[in-house]
């Protein structure tokens, strides 16, 4: 029996190309059974998915860029891109597509890796796990017109035409309103680098709410951790007199937030009869400490399901002009704030 090709299977099954290449890659998108309709015919016809020959028609590599953060310092230490990196990956790779990591680093030359696989042409897309970019790397976007899209720690208030990202401001001023309503008027903030525009957002919008509400946090309350365990520990330690009874702090993240609790422990001052603490990201381990905490859940899900349909759209040739959304949050209220 003659052999067909993917136009022809996808007459036959009366869908598009792009539906056959996902039945053949068992994607999640396509119901079970328009995949065992597809599979059936490709089977009786001999039908054979080249990816390689698809990859020379459309000068398409399969490969997508992932390029994480500047303070990434292994996926040990960097819970949450870690997990959305390795999400993306999954969904991707049932669609034939493969996410590989970039890291910046200029020790192994003059240019930084990500420079040198955008000029070589070597992704698809790319996916900024970072709020910016140098304006050398923008000169080179343009120039190879490569799409990118920025996702998480992006800045919520760029004009960039491609972007997913909670809005860290409410993070902010989720944490602060819900102190304030509590009745608390004593405050420590424990921030990741302060260079960070995520850092900075969740600041604005957690001063906000404490300034709306009377309350000032004074500068010697506000602690840099880097966004780490160890550092939060440390610098909970050598800060002790500021955690006195009646205080309530927020963690920028819940690496910290874990890492305070573990300093008051050392310290022996309870959490949260003396100390209520609030993180930020809803990381498992919040639940796997004593007490559980309490935390700011941000909407992973949907940061990888709008990803994902926007690495496929770009697939597909129907990427629009615009692609920005701006998600929400809620505290999850465990043990270690107590409102009432």
């Amino acid at each position: 029996m003659k052999t067909i090709t993917s136009v022809e299977l996808a007459k036959l099954a009366g869908v598009s190309q792009s539906t056959v290449s996902r039945c053949l890659n068992d994607s999640p998108l396509v119901s079970e059974e328009t995949k065992a309709r597809v599979k059936k015919l490709a089977e009786e016809y001999s039908f054979q998915f080249n990816t390689n020959a698809r990859g020379l028609k459309t000068n398409r590599t399969g490969l997508i860029g992932y390029v994480f953060s500047e303070d990434f310092t292994g996926f040990a230490n960097h819970y949450i891109q870690s997990d959305i990196y390795y999400r993306i990956r999954m969904h991707l790779a049932k669609e034939g597509l493969d996410l590989v990591p970039v890291f910046d680093d200029r020790k192994f030359g003059e240019r930084f890796a990500i420079e040198k696989s955008i000029s070589n042409r070597r992704f698809d897309a790319l996916i900024f796990n970072r709020p910016q970019v140098s304006e050398r790397v923008q000169n080179l976007l343009v120039e190879t017109k490569i799409p990118y899209i920025f996702i998480y720690d992006t800045n919520e208030s760029s004009d960039v035409p491609f972007m997913i990202a909670p809005s860290h401001t409410l993070i902010g001023s989720l944490v602060g309103r819900a102190f304030c309503e509590a009745g608390y008027t004593r405050f420590v903030e424990l921030t990741g680098p302060s260079d960070r525009i995520d850092v900075i957002h969740k600041h604005t919008g957690f001063t906000q709410v404490l300034h709306q509400y009377g309350h000032e946090l004074p500068d010697s309350h506000i602690l840099c951790a880097n966004y780490h365990l160890e550092e939060a520990t440390a610098v909970t330690l050598a800060h002790r007199e500021l955690f006195q009874p009646g205080t309530a702090c927020f963690a920028q993240n819940d690496m910290m937030a874990l890492g305070v609790l573990e300093g008051l422990r050392q310290c022996g001052i309870s959490v949260p009869e003396d100390v209520a603490i609030i993180g930020s990201d809803n990381i498992p381990m919040g639940k796997w400490f004593r007490p559980n905490l309490t935390t700011v859940g941000i909407d992973y899900d949907s940061i990888i399901e709008l990803t994902v349909r926007w690495i496929l759209a770009m697939t597909e040739g129907r990427l629009p002009n615009s692609y920005r959304h701006v998600l929400s949050s809620k505290l999850i209220i465990r043990d270690t704030f107590c409102p009432e």
